[in-house]
């Protein structure tokens, strides 16, 4: 059995994904950037969205990691990578809550701030409490809701790839599910459960909602043998898009082709040319990864624009990229060297 989860997971160590996490990094801040700064909708960008693809290379890198090394190396390799720079970006912005709200301010309100501290750096990154609204674009950081479903998600996958051992298709199946959810969940779930928040949008800061993005990301790596052959043909993927994007839809669960709500006609495909990208072409080395940095900053750094008057998306990229070189180079690679190695070559 050991042997047979090593198989399935293995795939080249020399590929392009960093180079395109970058990428959907940097598409995810200039739309928030644009349309927050300029008020302009940057609608060819929405159709190379950023958070699906984010929740496909999860999907393959996290489960091949737990397959790799199964058990506390996973815990702490996953801890690794992400609480460090998290924790950083939580301290950015608290102080640019006590910078707009003033040291009275966090006095007469501690509770919340403790509350949400913790929840920042645990599980309660969607909490934005009401006394924030005034700061900046109303949300200290916006960004990080997607932390919450990849947090739960790393924590499902042990349990996912236990499942695997007794039923066959155990991905194929709890993908469909999540699907079913993602497709009828907007239309039936809309009783109010928190505030102006629906069960739906509730659930759609879970893998419950997004697992079917990761579940693709699964299928790849565990298929990836198979889909080798094929790497060169990939590229044909981009006539159904393209095809989407004349005829399609936002926000359709079927034919939507753009934005993080896309549909499964228009996903599949661009996973196809995520793998050609990643897989398919020459093998480029990049030993920076600011993706992680720039993602969870780009929206502290545009409240701190907004708040000194600064409407300049010219100023936001560099801002948003420096702040990625602080992260990696000062908070996430230090501590990326403590890592035990789980990826391996093929």
């Amino acid at each position: 059995m050991t042997s047979e989860r090593v198989n399935i997971a293995r795939f080249p160590r020399e590929n392009n994904i960093q180079w395109l996490r970058i990428i959907f990094a940097v598409q995810v801040a200039i739309v928030h950037g644009v349309d927050r700064l300029w008020h302009y909708n940057v609608q060819f960008l929405r159709y190379i969205p950023g958070v699906p693809a984010f929740f496909f290379v999860s999907g393959f890198l996290i489960y091949s990691s737990w397959i790799n090394s199964p058990g506390l190396s996973y815990f702490q390799n996953r801890f690794l990578r992400l609480w460090p720079a998290l924790i950083f970006v939580t301290c950015g912005g608290f102080a640019t809550a006590l910078y707009v709200r003033g040291a009275g301010d966090l006095l007469a309100h501690r509770g919340t701030y403790l509350v949400w501290l913790f929840g920042q750096i645990t599980l309660g990154q969607w909490y934005n409490p009401e006394i924030f609204r005034n700061v900046g674009v109303g949300v200290i950081n916006a960004a990080l809701w997607t932390i919450t479903t990849e947090i739960i998600f790393y924590l499902c996958v042990p349990a996912i790839a236990y499942f695997e051992r007794f039923v066959k298709h155990s991905v194929l199946i709890i993908s469909a599910l999540s699907f079913g959810l993602y497709l009828v969940g907007p239309h039936f779930l809309t009783i109010n459960l928190y505030r102006d928040k629906t069960l739906y949008e509730m659930l759609a800061i879970t893998p419950l909602v997004w697992g079917w993005m990761f579940g693709a990301g699964i299928l790849a790596v565990k298929y990836y043998a198979e889909i080798k052959p094929y790497l060169r043909y990939l590229p044909f993927a981009l006539v159904v898009m393209i095809a989407l994007i004349i005829y399609g839809k936002f926000d359709d669960g079927i034919f939507g082709c753009g934005g993080n709500r896309l549909g499964i006609l228009y996903f599949i495909p661009y996973c196809a040319m995520i793998m050609y990208f990643s897989f398919g072409l020459p093998f480029v080395r990049l030993d920076t990864d600011l993706s992680y940095g720039m993602y969870i900053w780009h929206m502290p750094v545009l409240n701190v624009l907004i708040i000194l008057g600064i409407a300049s998306p010219l100023v936001f990229l560099p801002a948003v990229f420096c702040m990625g070189l602080i992260s990696w180079f000062v908070i996430e690679r230090p501590c990326l060297r403590l890592k035990r190695r789980t990826i391996h070559k093929v």
